[in-house]
């Protein structure tokens, strides 16, 4: 999931014509690449690979709407696992993530008023 958002938003920072997308999007991007890079450590990965991702939508509000399902959809994926978690730390980590994934769905959210 978090690689997928990572290359969402790379995709998306390129094509959005608004500086503002630009920005948020390539924010979002490197903050997934770190959720990504948390991950690959808990797993033991040895690398994780970021495909080419070029479907992204080339106006701002199409990519705040995917946006925001993405978001949408990390928040519930970490909710339930921080509820169905029993080791303690990685319950916190879950929960973390939702916070983070929530302070990215308020950025959407703000802008599509």
């Amino acid at each position: 999931m978090e690689v997928s958002n990572n290359i969402f938003y790379k995709c998306a920072s390129k094509k959005t014509p608004e500086l503002d997308g630009q920005k948020i999007f390539k924010i979002l991007a490197k903050v997934e690449a770190e959720h990504a890079s948390v991950w690959k450590k808990i797993l033991k990965l040895e690398n994780v690979k970021y495909p080419k991702y070029d479907k992204c939508a080339s106006e701002y509000k199409p990519n705040l709407e995917e946006s925001h399902s993405r978001e949408d959809r990390a928040i519930k994926f970490y909710g339930q696992a921080a509820a169905e978690a029993k080791n303690e730390r990685v319950k916190e980590i879950f929960q973390a993530f939702v916070e983070v994934e929530t302070d990215h769905l308020h950025l959407s959210e703000a802008r599509l008023k």
